[in-house]
Order: structure tokens, then C-alpha cells, then sequence
């Protein structure tokens, strides 16, 4: 299994490709990876130093790609963090060039647009993701990200479900709102929810008292691992969510700042908690 993977990736630390990567790599996947920026380390610790890929450097290595024959290797490409409006012209080429060699390849976009009600893009950028998220197979956003893409805010888990169904709308078979904290959502626990065509899950998760800069990042791509050998949506939803909650509780048992990914690499493999989807009628 071969996946191309286009986001964000820092030296220190586990964000972006910086996670996807490497836990991709540990299950066995092929991974070619593309940094729409290169920075030290995540900015919320601040002091970040880096800089953004220019397109024209990540066509080259796209041109550079295809002379490898790494496109026809590719089962899947997944799209993060772009950094500029612009790179997202790099995606849509990738797309086309791995389609040529693999029409049936998959496309999940993760449209990382801002978190906890706070936009970190400007405007361009939420226009081409949006552009993104209509060529996608799959779509992974957070509450703030669904709440952008479907165009307004949502208190509970219903109305959660209707904001995915007009993402869904847009053309992405399957909506995966990776955490949802509503009205309806029990105390100390948070929610993740999943349609697939007409059908939809949820698995309710323990909820820690803290951010996790990158969880996201590896969600998707744990999702996309487990779903690409049998298309199995419900269990890829819950073998996603037990992967990536290993990696949380060791990182709290580390009382680290950035994703345990290393340590808790064997958990992440083989969870000992095993989340099951609920389906929702």
C-alpha cells in the first residue's frame, strides 16, 4: 500500500506529515511524503522558524515523483495543511498525475482550516480548501472546520449530522467530524461521527483535559489505513479512533507537549482498547 501524503511537517515534534508519516510507516504503508511548509517546530509553542514551500518547488518534486514511477505505487492521497491558497493547485495536479496512473486511487482531504471556534488561514485559503473538499472521496474535519465548510454552527448531535450531509453534498462519499463536544454529548466524554453515503456512526471517546497538537493529523490518516484494504468505513472509524487513542494516553502518561508517537508506537499497532461505531438511525 503506497500513499501520498501533502501537509504540513516540522523537525521537532508530531504534526502533519511529521505524524502521518511515521505511524503510516509503522503499519507497513509506502509513504511519499510533501511538506506544504517546513517549520522547526509546531507555532503554538511559539518561536517557530520556517517557511513555506513555494509551488513551483513542490511541482518539481512532483515531476521528480513521476519520473520515480512513485504515482502507480499509490493506493491513496491525502491532503492536510497547505500553507497557501496556491498549493492547493499542487494537490489538484497530484490528483490528476496519480489518477492517470491509478484511477481508482483515493482521495481524502483534511481540511485544516482552524480549531476551537478560531480560524488560522485567511480567506483564500478556506476557498480552496472548499474547492478541495468537492473533489474528495473522504473529508475529515473538526467541529470549526465543518462549521466553515457547511456554512454555519451546530449545538448538538443531530444538527452536527445535517452540517455533514451539506459537506457530503459537495461531493465526498464519506464525512468523518473527527471531535464534537454538544448539548447532547455526555459530561467528560466527546464525540466522533461518520456518514457514509446514507449511513452514519458514532463512537463516544474519553475526554482529556488538554490539547493534542496533530491528533488530528494522525486521525486521518489512521482512517484512511484501515479503510483502503476493504472500504470497511464502520471499522476503520472505530480501529482509527483506538489506534490514536493509545497514542493520547501515552502521551498524557509521558506528560509531554507533543504526540508520544514513538513511545506509544506497539499500543498504537495493537490497541488494547478497542472503540466499537454505534450506528446511528
Amino acid at each position: 500500500m503506497g500513499i501520498i501524503s501533502i501537509q504540513s511537517q516540522v523537525v521537532a515534534g508530531y504534526v502533519g506529515n511529521s505524524a502521518a508519516a511515521f505511524a503510516l510507516q509503522r503499519l507497513g504503508v509506502e509513504v511519499f511524503a510533501i511538506p506544504t511548509v517546513l517549520l522547526s517546530h509546531h507555532p503554538g509553542h511559539g518561536g517557530a522558524a520556517g517557511d513555506r514551500f513555494p509551488p513551483n518547488i513542490l511541482a518539481r518534486i512532483l515531476d521528480g515523483l513521476q519520473v520515480r514511477g512513485c504515482f502507480s505505487r499509490c493506493d491513496a492521497i491525502v491532503s492536510g495543511y497547505l500553507g497557501s491558497a496556491e498549493n492547493a493547485l499542487i494537490v489538484r495536479e497530484a490528483l490528476v498525475r496519480i489518477h492517470a496512473a491509478r484511477p481508482d486511487a483515493i482521495y481524502l482531504c483534511d481540511p485544516v482550516l482552524g480549531d476551537d471556534g478560531r480560524t488560522y488561514v485567511n480567506d483564500s485559503v478556506v476557498a480552496a480548501m472548499q474547492g478541495l473538499v468537492r473533489l474528495a472521496d473522504i473529508a475529515t474535519p473538526n467541529a470549526h472546520e465543518l462549521s466553515l465548510l457547511a456554512g454555519g454552527g451546530f449545538a448538538n448531535r443531530g444538527q452536527a449530522l445535517q452540517a455533514m450531509r451539506v459537506v457530503q453534498a459537495y461531493g465526498p462519499r464519506i464525512v468523518f467530524l473527527t471531535s464534537f463536544c454538544g448539548d447532547d454529548t455526555l459530561k467528560n466524554t466527546i464525540d466522533a461521527l461518520i456518514v457514509d453515503g446514507d449511513l452514519a456512526w458514532r463512537i463516544t471517546l474519553p475526554k482529556f483535559d488538554r490539547k493534542f497538537s496533530g491528533a488530528g493529523d494522525l486521525l486521518a490518516s489512521m482512517f484512511l489505513h484501515f479503510w483502503l484494504p476493504g472500504h470497511d468505513t464502520s471499522f476503520a472509524f472505530g480501529a482509527a479512533c483506538s489506534a490514536v487513542h493509545e497514542v493520547l494516553l501515552e502521551t498524557v502518561a509521558q506528560n509531554s507537549d507533543e504526540l508520544s508517537l514513538i513511545a506509544a508506537q506497539n499500543r498504537m499497532a495493537a490497541p488494547a482498547c478497542n472503540f466499537t461505531a454505534e450506528m446511528i438511525v
